[in-house]
């Protein structure tokens, strides 16, 4: 038994017994990376039970603590909390989220590209469409034939994040950004919503120094380390890192560009560095355990952590990284930004003098280790005080008691709230999000009644 279900017996009362819906170790998922961490301490405030795609991948170690079922099994839990995240392994958890009513913790405000693969890539775009009209109106449509066609590029999935499904059926929502906490309240009045900060957890107390790291992994002594952590994709700005980097070789010729983790394999990392002149300072190391990349963050001296356009999500690398005591640029302007108070990161504007900007920033860090040790120090003490393991899970586990005591009373809300199918329900929901644009998303409109007398008028 654990500590608090103690507790809980000596009050009278028996511990939550939550469902967590979510991808596990060994899924690539950072994810299921930050799901892992939190489960020896959420075990002291709740029965676990966890729900995966596929139990047999999880890794041993976690299967011999707790149960894991598989995601069609029932899990008879008082609370499904439902970690949700902008990729593929997590269809599973958001077809039960959109069914099943519970706790939606948002890793990412835009889900659209998870439900771009749930419909288009299934060959249901007017599936899709639909989903863009229900949410965005008008505008939703135009937008989604041009996404369906390819023709959206980046920007317009993060523009239009395609999470109202989840955000109508949840009881509650966790965020664990301001910027999330901030929209979600705005579109759910009246529903429960939390800001829980991205705990740190790193697996070496203490930290080894930064040449300690670099024995370890056996790197360059005397290099001047830059390290873009975690998967290499288009929206990490590697493209222009390099060319920034590539032009500061010649006055640091101890320069030198690692990215710890995977390349995205229709990215041109390669051909970029080449271009760039760089392309015998860059490293890429593959996939690491968590081991190794922290030892990374260790052997660098600064951190790129840039990433644009956002989909409203803040970096697990990125709190590793800042807790190793690292300076860190991200982009300016981001959840990832906005999160910390001055001082703690280095923000670059992703405006047109980006790549300037970022080359300047370099520089100017890059001649002045004081500094860079200065702000790495400021960003430690930071998040070692707001963003602790057993603080974090601590308040998400006291919000978790507060969305069940409600459970009740929220769930007649939503069943009064839900639409009818057929013709009666897509009408509700016409108005409905007309009625968003219009700023009246909390306000009871009494549609029912009037609509379903259009649809089946009363015989005389």
């Amino acid at each position: 038994m654990t500590a608090y279900a103690r507790g809980a017996t000596a009050r009278g009362h028996r511990p939550l017994k939550l469902a967590v819906w979510s991808p596990l170790p060994p899924s690539p998922s950072g994810i299921a990376d930050y799901v892992a961490e939190t489960l020896d301490e959420l075990s002291r405030h709740a029965d676990l039970v966890l729900v995966v795609e596929d139990p047999s991948s999880v890794e041993a170690a976690i299967r011999n603590r707790y149960p894991v079922l598989g995601h069609e099994q029932p899990a008879g839990a008082d609370l499904d909390v439902y970690h949700l995240g902008n990729s593929p392994s997590h269809a599973y958890v958001y077809r039960a989220a959109v069914r099943r009513p519970g706790v939606a913790v948002l890793h990412d405000w835009s889900l659209h590209h998870l439900v771009l693969r749930e419909t288009v890539e299934r060959g249901d775009v007017q599936g899709y469409l639909r989903e863009m009209r229900r949410a965005h109106g008008e505008t939703g449509t135009f937008v989604g034939r041009q996404v369906a066609r390819a023709l959206g590029g980046e920007v317009f999935p993060a523009l239009f994040p395609l999470n109202d499904r989840v955000l109508e059926e949840s009881l509650a929502v966790v965020g664990l950004t301001g910027y999330v906490r901030s929209r979600a309240a705005r579109r759910l009045p009246g529903r429960r919503v939390i800001h829980l900060p991205h705990h740190l957890s790193l697996p070496f107390d203490p930290l080894p120094a930064r040449a300690e790291a670099r024995r370890r992994l056996r790197l360059p002594a005397d290099a001047l380390i830059v390290t873009a952590p975690g998967l290499a994709s288009r929206a990490k700005r590697l493209d222009l890192a390099l060319r920034a980097l590539g032009r500061l070789r010649g006055p640091y010729p101890a320069l030198h560009l690692v990215v710890a983790g995977g390349v995205d394999p229709s990215l041109p990392l390669a051909e970029w560095a080449r271009a760039a002149g760089f392309d015998a300072r860059l490293t890429v190391t593959g996939r690491l355990d968590i081991q190794d990349f922290v030892l990374h963050l260790c052997a660098a001296d600064a951190v790129l952590a840039l990433r644009f356009p956002s989909h409203g999500e803040i970096s697990g690398a990125l709190v590793r990284a800042l807790g190793a005591g690292r300076p860190a640029f991200v982009t300016g302007g981001t959840p990832a930004s906005d999160e910390f108070p001055e001082g703690v990161v280095i923000p670059v504007d992703p405006g047109p003098h980006e790549e300037a900007e970022l080359e300047a920033l370099l520089e100017h860090l890059l001649a002045r280790p004081g500094l860079r040790d200065a702000i790495g120090r400021v960003a430690r003490e930071h998040v070692l005080r707001h963003h602790g393991l057993a603080s974090t899970v601590a308040a998400l586990a006291a919000f978790l008691d507060e969305v069940h005591a409600a459970k009740p009373e929220v769930l007649k809300v939503l069943a009064a709230d839900r639409p009818r199918d057929g013709l009666a329900g897509f009408l509700v929901e016409e108005v409905r999000s007309a009625a968003r644009d219009l700023g009246l998303a909390g306000v009871r409109l009494g549609l029912e009644g009037l609509l379903g007398e259009l649809v089946e008028p009363k015989r005389r």
